[in-house]
C-alpha cells in the first residue's frame, strides 16, 4: 500500500476522534471544522515522513493539537478559555470517545446561543484569559457575589438546557 492509500485508510479511521478533540477545545464549530481541515492538509502534505507501523493518531493528535494551541494563541483574548486541567479531562475523553464529546460540545454551543444575550455576555467576559468574578465584577460595578450568583444562574440554565437535549436524544435512541 502506497502513502497516499495509509492516508486515506487512516485518515478515515481517526477523523472522528480528531475532530471531537479539537471541537472539545475550540468553542465555536466553524473554527473547529477549519482546524480540522488544517490538520487533514498537513498530514497529506507530510503523508512521506510517516513511517507505517507507528501510531497513525499519535501522530495526527500531535498535529492537532499544533494547530489548537497555534488557534488559542492566535485569537487570545476573542475567544473563551477553559483551564489547563478542564481542557486536558475534555481532550482525554475526546481522544477515548468518538461521539459523545462532540455531540456535547454542539448541545452546549446550541444551548450557549439560546441564553439571552446579557448572559452570553457575561458568561463570555468571565471566560476571558486572566478574568476572575472579582474582576468582572469591578469591570461592571457589582459586587462579587452578585456576578457569582448570576453566573450560577446561568450554568443551571445550561445544566436544564443539556439534560433537556441529553433526554430527548436518549429518548431518540
Amino acid at each position: 500500500m502506497n502513502q497516499q492509500d495509509l492516508f486515506r485508510q487512516e485518515w478515515v479511521r481517526w477523523q472522528p476522534r480528531i475532530y471531537a478533540y479539537i471541537r472539545s477545545l475550540v468553542f465555536n464549530r466553524s473554527d473547529a471544522e477549519d482546524l480540522l481541515q488544517e490538520v487533514a492538509e498537513v498530514l497529506w502534505r507530510k503523508i512521506d515522513s510517516y513511517e507505517p507501523g507507528t501510531p497513525f493518531d499519535h501522530w495526527a493528535f500531535t498535529v492537532a493539537r499544533n494547530k489548537v494551541f497555534n488557534f488559542r494563541k492566535k485569537k487570545g483574548r476573542e475567544r473563551m478559555q477553559f483551564s489547563d486541567a478542564l481542557e486536558a479531562t475534555l481532550a482525554a475523553e475526546a481522544a477515548s470517545d468518538t461521539g459523545k464529546t462532540g455531540d456535547l460540545s454542539d448541545s452546549l454551543e446550541m444551548c450557549v446561543e439560546k441564553l439571552p444575550e446579557k448572559h452570553r455576555a457575561l458568561l463570555k467576559q468571565r471566560y476571558e484569559p486572566e478574568a476572575t468574578s472579582r474582576s468582572v465584577a469591578q469591570a461592571l460595578g457589582r459586587s462579587e457575589s452578585a456576578v457569582s450568583r448570576a453566573l450560577n444562574l446561568i450554568y443551571g440554565l445550561l445544566l436544564t438546557c443539556l439534560d433537556a437535549k441529553n433526554a430527548v436524544a436518549e429518548r431518540d435512541t
